[in-house]
């Protein structure tokens, strides 16, 4: 075997990867194996340069090669599964993290990989584990004593989260992370005492920080002290990096005006970030919404196209259409109203089939179905929903409008008892 020329292959072609010219550096290693069939770096190597390429069944050959003439490389073990991971087969990539562990592969990114994969598995038994034990490995990785929070965060394990964060805190004085997630976990709770003190010294540890400012402004809105937000928001505007929460903030900011009944500014601050921001689709959608509320139908609608104009998520767009149509009616355009609503139906109905957890969808075709004069749909609907989740009034109010709109007015409150007795705060 000429070794020199081997090794000239094999660093030309690490060159080449650290120059991110993968085809190349691919071939160097294809002409380093050409000279050397038993060489694991070689196999190696040219698995990382084809992942690089996309090319996650040559990847996988190659490190189970690499495996073949290195059997039981941690390594190796660890980059196959990857490349299951890459590929969705998350089944695989588990097995061949665990045989990485066994074989001595012990880091913080291999626990909270599958910490990770088994938390979007819904297994937070798991995910805690493999989170634990790569706190204990790497005791200063901030990121997963955030991630063990969460994982105890969607078990609805508040305290623990809280604990977990505190520790954070004791051992990472500086970790932002840990003011932010207690900070909003508390006002998740309606503890919003707690949350502001946590804020208040997050804030005066990190001055200059806009989204720790962000998460002070929305505490003080949520216990309803305006007067403090707007002066904090105002403060807020000053700081250099405001661009970066201007959505949010301006989303705040329309609350409190709405608070004091003024929804004119309110619109004013949403269009004004909406402008700044080329378009958004959340600003958007509450704009639409107020616009809704206040009868101001051709507001509605051209606030309504723009939002589907930037294709946005199903619930947006569907939204958007509803209103859309709405406004059409209200202003005297009923044939044009019609088509819209008839179009929308059967829009919706492919888009329920297509996400049957698509709620919002269901309902817009109730309501569609009943703007048209089609009954028996929009009862059928009515029953559905009320199978889909029985636990709520929804059947009986939607059915208590739909009869209402017939102006079968003693079946009408009929349901609306039924619903109120089911929930006496639903609004009808």
């Amino acid at each position: 075997m000429d070794n020199e020329l081997y090794n000239d292959h094999i660093s030309q072609g690490i060159a080449l990867m650290s120059a991110e010219n993968y085809p190349a550096a691919k071939s160097e290693f294809e002409e380093a194996l050409r000279i050397n069939r038993k060489s694991a770096e070689a196999y190696t190597h040219l698995g990382n340069a084809c992942a690089n390429l996309g090319q996650l069944d040559e990847a996988l050959a190659a490190f189970k090669n690499a495996l073949i003439v290195e059997p039981n490389s941690a390594e190796t073990y660890f980059s196959i599964a990857s490349i299951y991971l890459m590929k969705n087969d998350r089944l695989r990539a588990v097995e061949y993290y665990n045989k990485a562990e066994e074989a001595g592969f012990k880091r913080l990114e291999l626990y909270q990989i599958l910490a990770t994969i088994f938390f979007e598995a819904h297994d937070s038994i798991q995910a805690l584990r493999n989170i634990t034990k790569g706190i204990a490995v790497a005791p200063f990785a901030g990121e997963a004593r955030v991630l063990k929070a969460r994982i105890y965060l969607a078990d609805n394990r508040y305290d623990e989260a809280l604990d977990t964060l505190e520790e954070m805190q004791k051992i990472l004085p500086d970790a932002f992370e840990a003011y932010d997630l207690r900070a909003q976990i508390y006002s998740a709770l309606g503890k919003f005492n707690e949350a502001f003190e946590v804020c208040e010294a997050a804030c005066a540890r990190f001055p200059d920080d806009v989204v720790m400012a962000l998460t002070k402004l929305k505490t003080l809105i949520s216990m309803q002290s305006d007067e403090a937000a707007f002066k904090h928001l105002e403060g807020m505007k000053q700081m250099a990096g405001y661009d970066a929460v201007r959505k949010d903030a301006s989303m705040q900011e329309a609350i409190l005006y709405l608070r004091k009944e003024d929804a004119q500014t309110a619109i004013s601050v949403l269009t004004s970030a909406n402008d700044i921001l080329g378009g958004d689709s959340d600003i958007l959608y509450v704009l639409l919404d107020l616009y809704g509320k206040l009868d101001m139908h051709e507001k509605t609608i051209a606030v309504a196209e723009k939002l589907i104009a930037l294709k946005p998520n199903h619930f947006y767009l569907y939204t958007a259409k509803f209103f859309l149509a709405h406004a059409a009616e209200q202003l005297g355009k009923t044939d044009d109203a019609k088509a819209q609503y008839r179009k929308l139906t059967s829009e919706l109905r492919k888009a329920t089939i297509s996400d049957p957890t698509f709620y919002e969808g269901y309902i817009f075709r109730l309501l569609s179905h009943t703007r048209i004069g089609e009954y028996e749909k929009a009862l059928s609907l009515a029953d559905y929903i009320e199978n889909l989740h029985p636990e709520r009034a929804d059947g009986h109010a939607f059915r208590h409008y739909i009869y209402k709109t017939m102006g079968d007015t003693e079946k009408a409150e009929a349901e609306k008892k039924l619903a109120l007795q089911q929930n006496p705060d639903i609004k009808l």
